[in-house]
């Protein structure tokens, strides 16, 4: 298995107005950089249902990971993290 660092993460909305998806999964998707890759152009493409052994909702960015990359495609699959699962920063409350 590969490794590398979490570059971006989209979290998307459970559920859509109008919608009869009540699934409780995370939906979103995600951006690794690989070890061995340092340009944004290398980054592999993940989806939520990638995420193998945690929940999409415990990955931060910046934190290191495994995955299997697609030999076809720009496309991360089986995605571990690697270490312990990092507390969320607080919110940043601006001031007027």
């Amino acid at each position: 298995m590969a490794s590398g660092k979490i570059s971006k993460l989209v979290h998307l909305s459970l559920q859509s107005a109008g919608s009869a998806d009540c699934s409780p999964a995370p939906k979103g998707y995600g951006y690794v950089r690989p070890d061995d890759g340092p340009s944004n152009e290398s980054l592999l493409y993940f989806e939520a249902k990638a995420v193998a052994g945690y929940s999409f909702d415990d990955l931060q960015v910046g934190q290191t990971v495994e995955y299997e990359a697609d030999p076809k495609a720009a496309i991360a699959k089986k995605i571990k993290l690697i270490g312990e699962i990092q507390e969320a920063p607080p919110p940043q409350i601006s001031m007027p």
